[in-house]
């Protein structure tokens, strides 16, 4: 099964809306690409949570835009979307039951029907109601999958500086895709700890994720590099690991890391986390 290639043929003509659907195609994409992949389940974990985050929040985002526009068939819509979403939630509930019972390629065929079909007939019904309607616009503008209302406190994702740091290419994806969902376009991705130390020795950076394993690396050994710079000491440093222990976590903080999450992660926690440790460091972007 091919990855799904967007087009203008599938746009809806209101910008925030596709940007929505280009998200939901990336993180299908991204699934496509870890099939027989050596993490697989992590990534295929990480996914799932990232289509139940951003299905919920799109959903909710489309069905105000129709009730600000009047749109008639918005019950039925709405309808469509929490059947759409459960089946997203099921697949997510047997993963978290089992992570080896669900397997990348056995998701695919469903949601790329779900989301050509989603896209491609049922919204299209709504696009002639909603373009040219600035209300509309302006209640799915004030949305975001954080509760952050944009530009908030001067807080602005479009200004935000992040370096991913993971060997895994596929998951290194799928953080990308979370953070150019919410209009992040500075990424930097590095695959080892001497890419990274390159990449912030250039400057600009303004955070930093990095894997606990990275090849046969240690990610920590990265954050002692940056704690020991003068000018990066008060850089935020997210640590991810696929072990969430105490004595993990700790470890992750105690070589001066700001947080710790555990893989498989969620779009809505890491992003959360991320906006807290800007605001915490005091460096808004």
């Amino acid at each position: 099964m091919a990855v799904i290639t967007w087009s203008e043929m599938m746009s809806v003509g209101v910008p925030i809306l596709d940007a929505d659907h280009k998200t939901l195609v990336s993180l299908i994409n991204n699934l496509h690409r870890s099939v027989g992949d050596r993490e697989e389940y992590a990534t295929l974990g990480s996914v799932l949570k990232a289509l139940e985050d951003y299905a919920e929040h799109h959903f909710a985002r489309e069905e105000r835009v129709m009730e600000v526009c009047r749109y008639p068939s918005l019950e039925a819509h709405s309808r469509m979307h929490r059947n759409l979403a459960k089946q997203v939630r099921d697949l997510k509930s047997r993963y978290d039951l089992d992570r080896t019972a669900v397997r990348a390629k056995d998701c695919l065929t469903f949601l790329n029907k779900w989301l050509i079909e989603h896209i491609c007939s049922t919204d299209m019904d709504y696009r002639a109601w909603v373009i040219g309607h600035p209300e509309a616009l302006l209640a799915a503008e004030t949305m975001s999958i954080t509760g952050i209302r944009p530009n908030a406190g001067g807080f602005s994702w479009n200004r935000l500086s992040v370096l991913v740091v993971d060997d895994n290419e596929n998951f290194r994806r799928v953080l990308q895709t979370i953070l150019e969902g919410v209009g992040v376009t500075n990424i930097h991705l590095a695959a080892n700890l001497d890419e990274a130390r390159a990449l912030l020795n250039a400057g600009g950076i303004g955070q930093v994720v990095t894997d606990w394993h990275v090849g046969v690396e240690s990610g920590l050994d990265l954050v002692t590099w940056i704690r020991g710079r003068p000018d990066l000491a008060r850089l935020p440093v997210l640590v991810l690991s696929g072990h969430e222990r105490m004595a993990v976590r700790d470890q992750a903080l105690a070589a001066g890391a700001d947080e710790f999450m555990e893989k498989p992660i969620s779009a809505r926690g890491l992003l959360i986390c991320l906006a807290r440790l800007i605001r915490e460091k005091g460096e808004t972007p």
